[in-house]
């Protein structure tokens, strides 16, 4: 391919954009879906039954876990207009809020080197030195194991697919088309799927994966935890599975 042949085409941008998702959302919205079910399930979760466990957390740390909500509203609203890269940012920095209020409510001290961070560069290398995400979740490591592990995971995972600009996060939505009848090369950057693409299924699945860990940190946060709360989460994980094997099962 001559370089001075090629070109570059974003279609009708933003307007094209914001119609097709629009156009993604609406036929979501009005499906049967069992992952925008959950969806919705989990959003009530958040709204009411996660307040109850425990007192309200401190006033950072419930100002962390409010932003993670927020996240998760705004990764959900990504995955339902069918533009599953744009899900794991959203999404990593939802679970990094989360860890950060767990953090706070599990050693309060720390509030001052969180409040603290734009104070001077001091401050910050302290505030960035304290606030990893693996030092954030370590609490859960013998309160919750298996949350600690799919914590990490989801972490890294969210890093790999597009929370990072690396090759396999931006590389996996390009298509190359070497066999057209004009000798060129086409190299196609897709953003948005239709309502039935497994991409847009796979950011939906993504949203109740991350969703359901965002709770549980949240919920774990607490002083204590009451028995019913086990019992809660395995429901939140019932469900979401419950939703993935049905789509499996119709050949997804």
């Amino acid at each position: 391919m001559k370089s001075d042949k090629a070109r570059v085409d974003l279609g009708d941008g933003l307007r094209q954009y914001l119609a097709m998702a629009d156009e993604c959302l609406q036929e979501l919205r009005t499906s049967e879906s069992p992952f925008v079910a959950v969806l919705l399930q989990y959003d009530d979760y958040f709204r009411r039954d996660l307040w109850q466990h425990s007192p309200p957390p401190s006033t950072f740390a419930l100002l962390l876990f409010l932003n993670a909500y927020q996240l998760f509203l705004a990764g959900a609203r990504m995955a339902l207009s069918g533009h599953p890269a744009a899900v794991f940012p959203l999404m990593r920095s939802a679970l990094e809020s989360a860890s950060h209020g767990f953090l706070l409510e599990q050693q309060p001290a720390l509030a001052e080197i969180w409040s603290n961070r734009h104070r001077s560069e001091a401050d910050k290398r302290a505030c960035r030195n304290t606030f990893t995400f693996e030092k954030a979740v370590a609490g859960l490591r013998d309160r919750a194991p298996d949350i600690y592990r799919l914590a990490k995971e989801a972490y890294e995972g969210a890093i790999d697919y597009g929370a990072h600009p690396n090759l396999m996060g931006v590389s996996g939505n390009v298509n190359v088309d070497t066999a057209r009848p004009d000798g060129m090369v086409a190299v196609t950057h897709t953003s948005l799927y239709s309502a039935g693409h497994h991409e847009t299924i796979r950011g939906l699945g993504a949203c109740l994966d991350y969703g359901f860990l965002i709770i549980s940190i949240i919920a774990l946060a607490g002083p204590t935890l009451p028995g019913r709360l086990g019992t809660e989460l395995q429901t939140l994980n019932d469900v979401k599975e419950a939703a993935i094997a049905a789509y499996q099962s119709q050949g997804g």
